[in-house]
């Protein structure tokens, strides 16, 4: 993060008067804070985030009076590599403002396989954090199991149920499937039994006593009542006449609508999907040379939707009393089930191609041979194929992209009602003043204006490219109306203050030097010194001062005094008189 960068974040900061969700503030004056262990520890469990040192939220995020940059950053480092389990590897930077140093350490999300991180004096179950609101919060037991669930394959869906037998399943669709895999599989399954091809498709599994009874997954799939062994796992429907479930007219009906879909899941996806478009309106957009009427979201798009959330929902016994919830709001339609996004998928890389991991294998097989009741497709077909889907048809007319939010129990896709760029979003951009923007920069900007941060993955999600993405996001930050929170593939992007705060702020500074100059500006008069000393003078990290020693010698600005591999090695500078 560089001077501007940190300008416009804090500029951000002193907007919210408060840490944001993935930015956490900390004076530092008298040493690094334990609590900071605890942010180590969300940081790496959640979605990454930024730790920023030497700035006092209680005086306007201005310099803490006293704080050491150096020690502050050695201290850091050393709390990354020694108190936290596993390790949390940082990039940590010194960066100049307001006239003093502050201490930006940026921290990644750990590996879905390694979490959760946790501070190891704690031990796991009372050391492990995540980020909740603007702060930090210890992981339940139930949150911790789902982590360790997410190291390997859960068989939730492949483990026999008791009490359940093989007349729960309904026969027709049991014919077909067996009927169905015969002449897709011959090899595999030609010759084989009716309920020998159910056991080699974990429809059926002897349970301890030897008995033969359905798995979870085959009486989700296809069970005649699943309901009748998991009451709660369902699908629940609510229409909420405002923006929230508190938004409710003068005398007005609390629910427009509310309802629940039981049977096995193609059931349940097409009974859903009939009640959302039910709730939702019908409008036309010009589609060539005619026009087209649809409804505010398109079937296909919700039917994925839907579809995905009951295939990768957790099925664990911790999770068996929610259900998949479906809200229609005035402004959004929400599916969320039990459980965050599964293996080393993240939420920037859905949509892309080939992206999929499921934590319920045999339901995820069985449902690419399983019937929908009404149109008699597949309810999936298991080839990473939903996203991609959904974006495709919100694209087709004129929707923007459905947010995704995941959290370590409870994933959501959020489907906005309206079209981004309508004519008053159009007066704003255009108000901004900011000649040669994209179409797709003006997609961006629309969602910021929405609170909707915008990542690399969200302009993939638009169409583009990730080097283009990337590149038009920048010039979005170049441009000063847009700040950067993060770095690299945690980076996200929002709207600067409008009020001009970030570019006064960084007005305010001194103007900025390069790495070069901060650190020929370190020698005094005829001064010779090392290069920790120049470290400790610049509070740049060792890997900037030797790039910039190499530079510095290869123009003759600077001597030293021993060889290369000396330990008595010393600069100085060049008279360039």
């Amino acid at each position: 993060m560089v001077g501007p960068e940190l300008a416009r974040l804090v500029a951000l900061l002193r907007q919210a008067r408060t840490d944001l969700m993935d930015v956490e503030v900390k004076a530092a004056a008298g040493g690094l804070p334990k609590s900071v262990r605890d942010t180590l520890s969300a940081f790496s469990n959640d979605r990454g985030g930024t730790l920023l040192l030497g700035l006092d939220e209680n005086d306007d995020f201005r310099p803490a009076v006293g704080f050491d940059a150096a020690r502050i950053r050695d201290a850091l480092a050393s709390a990354c590599s020694d108190d936290l389990h596993p390790p949390v590897r940082a990039e940590i930077d010194i960066v100049p403002f307001g006239g003093s140093l502050v201490v930006v350490g940026e921290v990644g999300e750990l590996d879905p396989r390694f979490k959760p991180c946790y501070v190891a004096a704690r031990g796991e179950y009372n050391g492990s954090f995540t980020r909740g609101g603007d702060g930090d919060r210890r992981l339940t037991d139930f949150e911790i199991h789902l982590l360790h669930t997410n190291r390997g394959q859960p068989e939730d869906d492949r483990q026999p149920v008791a009490n359940a037998l093989p007349e729960d399943l309904e026969s027709v669709e049991v014919r077909a499937l067996v009927d169905r895999v015969r002449l897709r599989q011959p090899r595999a399954f030609a010759n084989l039994s009716s309920e020998q091809v159910l056991r080699r498709l974990n429809v059926l599994a002897e349970d301890q006593e030897g008995r033969l009874r359905p798995t979870l997954g085959g009486l989700l799939a296809l069970g005649a009542y699943p309901q009748q062994f998991f009451p709660q796992l369902n699908v629940t429907f609510v229409v909420y006449p405002g923006l929230s479930a508190e938004d409710v007219p003068v005398n007005g009906p609390r629910f427009l609508d509310n309802r629940s879909f039981d049977g096995p899941i193609p059931v349940m996806v097409d009974e859903a999907v009939t009640a959302v478009l039910r709730n939702t309106s019908v409008r036309s957009f010009v589609e060539g040379a005619g026009r087209t009427d649809v409804y505010d979201y398109p079937a296909e798009a919700v039917r994925e939707a839907v579809a995905n959330a009951l295939l990768h929902r957790d099925y664990s016994p911790y999770s068996r009393g929610a259900p998949v919830q479906i809200t229609l709001y005035a402004d959004r339609l929400v599916v969320a089930n039990p459980g965050g996004l599964f293996g080393a998928v993240t939420t920037d890389d859905l949509g892309g191609e080939g992206v999929t991991s499921t934590r319920n294998s045999v339901l995820a097989k069985l449902l690419q041979d399983v019937r929908l009741p009404e149109s008699g497709r597949m309810v999936c077909e298991n080839r990473a194929s939903g996203i991609p889907t959904m974006l495709r048809e919100l694209r087709r007319i004129g929707s923007p992209p459905p947010e995704f939010h995941s959290r370590i129990t409870r994933f959501k896709v959020v489907m906005p009602r309206h079209a981004l760029l309508g004519d008053e979003t159009m007066r704003w951009i255009a108000g901004l003043h900011q000649r040669g923007l994209t179409p797709t920069q003006h997609l961006a900007l629309a969602e910021m204006r929405a609170g909707r941060p915008v990542t690399n993955g969200s302009m993939r999600n638009l169409g583009l490219e990730a080097h283009r993405a990337t590149a038009e996001l920048s010039d979005l930050v170049n441009r000063g109306v847009a700040v950067r929170i993060g770095e690299r593939r945690h980076a996200r992007y929002v709207l600067a203050p409008a009020d001009g705060s970030a570019e006064r702020g960084f007005e305010a500074l001194p103007p900025a030097r390069s790495v070069e100059e901060e650190v020929l500006a370190a020698f005094t008069d005829q001064s010779e010194l090392s290069r920790r000393e120049l470290e400790q003078c610049t509070g740049l990290s060792w890997t900037k001062v030797l790039r910039a020693l190499n530079t510095l010698e290869a123009q003759g600005r600077i001597a030293f005094t021993a060889p290369a591999r000396s330990p008595h090695r010393r600069y100085r500078r060049v008279d360039e008189r």
